[in-house]
């Protein structure tokens, strides 16, 4: 699913990075341009989180996505609003292909699709996607099958479960 994610969003690494210079100093920016994606940290990524809008452009974002998406599978990235944002933005711009992915994605990482439930965009087409019988089951059945020692799973369930019922 990684994998198919790297796939479809390929995109070559980019030879620069434009960056706003009083907000984020070339060291900073400078991983982007040299190591490659499936290699940079979530330190480095973070980075990007932390400077957004003074680093990069669509394209950038896209080139990152599947490097934040597999980070927050690892666990090593949270599944907060600022990437789920990036994410469904890819989404409602994206192709068949690129939906597919992410939708695959979703459905193989639970503890992500709890974050688009609980914190992603409250209105488009990915969210659309998340709030249906399908993704509550899987949130249901990770909830009891994981370890989910934060209740992230079972909040999750919880909230879908209610806005489901409310329809």
């Amino acid at each position: 699913m990684i994998e198919r994610l790297y796939d479809v969003f390929a995109m070559p690494r980019p030879r620069v990075v434009e960056f706003c210079d009083h907000c984020v100093t070339p060291e900073a920016v400078a991983p982007f341009t040299t190591v490659p994606l499936r290699e940079l940290t979530s330190d480095q990524v973070g980075r990007f989180w932390l400077k957004s809008g003074t680093i990069g452009d669509d394209d950038f974002v896209r080139y990152l996505l599947p490097r934040v998406m597999e980070l927050i599978a690892a666990g090593e990235l949270e599944a907060d609003f600022f990437w789920l944002r990036l994410v469904a933005e890819a989404y409602a711009k994206g192709d068949p292909r690129e939906q597919a992915a992410v939708r695959e994605y979703f459905l193989a990482t639970p503890v992500a699709l709890a974050g688009l439930v609980r914190e992603g965009p409250k209105e488009g087409p990915l969210t659309t996607w998340s709030r249906t019988p399908e993704t509550l089951a899987l949130l249901e059945e990770a909830a009891l099958s994981e370890p989910d020692s934060s209740g992230v799973l079972s909040d999750a369930h919880a909230e879908l479960e209610a806005h489901l019922c409310s329809k």
